[in-house]
């Protein structure tokens, strides 16, 4: 169980940028990222979070996962506190983040997870077995000896999810998984989250994505996300009552929302 209750986020404006600002923006200290935000996800929930590039969706999650403090609210994730009681909430959650950087290109996959398993502080025996199971979960049995310097997009995909997942923990983040992909690898990641990470587990995933496929796949939930509020939050089963296409819903919520800000 995710809640959220009137959770806000601001960073602080680079002094070096202020003097290229307008007027009114000036006087700004602080850039507002997130605003008083508030919503509960359920254990199981897959929830797509819908947004232009800036809207806040990376943001959120990080939030949710622990990696950032709110300026401003709470949020609980499984009764733990994510400011106070940070180590406890963040040992539920795990992150697929899309960034191929954070791997050792030198190294190979296998030796990849065996770093990352030290790091969450994962015993010699048991994260030996658990590599084992998540390199065959993932589809990477032939290619975990090989360096990540050889690996296809896809597969560092791959390789990042298996890092998600080394804690087993019980809340997913997934930050635009498919993004770069080609045709073939966006399905296979797809038949991957919602067969073997999802319908085994059922595992909470929280998917940031920019595609209206992977929401109509993938989740039960969508949020859509824009200039740091959450305008819309609603079951996939709610919505097909008014709308035939994520999509048309998506547009439908982004031009109404926009009509009222007039």
């Amino acid at each position: 169980m995710i809640e959220l209750s009137n959770v806000s986020m601001q960073f602080p404006v680079p002094r070096r940028y202020i003097d290229y600002m307008m007027w009114p923006l000036k006087t700004r200290k602080y850039y507002p990222v997130l605003k008083q935000v508030n919503m509960s996800i359920n254990e199981g929930d897959r929830v797509g979070f819908l947004g232009v590039n800036g809207a806040g969706k990376t943001t959120l999650l990080k939030l949710i996962g622990g990696l950032l403090y709110p300026s401003e609210g709470a949020i609980y994730v499984n009764g733990f506190h994510t400011c106070m009681q940070n180590l406890k909430a963040r040992r539920d959650v795990g992150f697929v983040l899309n960034e191929e950087r954070s791997f050792f290109w030198r190294l190979t996959g296998i030796q990849n997870l065996e770093f990352f398993g030290v790091l969450d502080n994962l015993q010699n025996d048991a994260l030996h077995y658990r590599i084992k199971e998540l390199i065959k979960l993932v589809g990477l049995t032939e290619s975990g000896d090989r360096l990540v310097a050889g690996y296809s997009s896809g597969m560092k995909q791959r390789l990042a999810i298996a890092r998600g997942l080394l804690a087993d923990p019980r809340i997913l983040i997934l930050d635009e998984p498919t993004r770069a992909l080609d045709p073939k690898a966006v399905e296979e990641i797809k038949t991957l989250i919602s067969g073997k990470i999802h319908d085994q587990t059922k595992r909470t995933l929280l998917i940031a994505t920019h595609r209206f496929d992977e929401v109509e796949e993938l989740c039960n939930k969508v949020c859509i996300v824009k200039n740091g509020s959450v305008i819309d939050y609603r079951s996939i089963v709610e919505l097909r009552s008014e709308y035939r296409t994520i999509q048309e819903y998506y547009h439908h919520i982004i031009k109404k929302e926009e009509q009222d800000e007039f």
